[in-house]
């Protein structure tokens, strides 16, 4: 069955699907180069956190980094303990 696109939960429009390895729009702040090693070459997935607040996950394949960022934050990560609702 194919899923209807539109309108998400909530009435929120539903994020296009896309490839991981090409960027969709601009970079949220703090995810430009990885906080560790400084790489660019990251891997970004936009997510929805358990508390229905937007993120951006981010990797780096060269020193295996990982953080959370607020789609509309300051580019400070997100506390793992935010993120896994602990």
């Amino acid at each position: 069955m194919a899923r209807r696109r539109g309108a998400g939960r909530a009435g929120q429009p539903v994020e296009p699907l896309g490839s991981m390895s090409q960027p969709t729009g601009p970079l949220v702040a703090g995810t430009e180069a990885c906080l560790k090693c400084g790489a660019t070459e990251l891997t970004r997935i936009r997510m929805t956190l358990t508390d229905g607040r937007p993120a951006v996950f981010v990797s780096c394949p060269a020193c295996e980094q990982t953080n959370w960022f607020a789609l509309e934050g300051d580019g400070v990560p997100l506390d793992r303990s935010e993120v896994l609702g602990n």
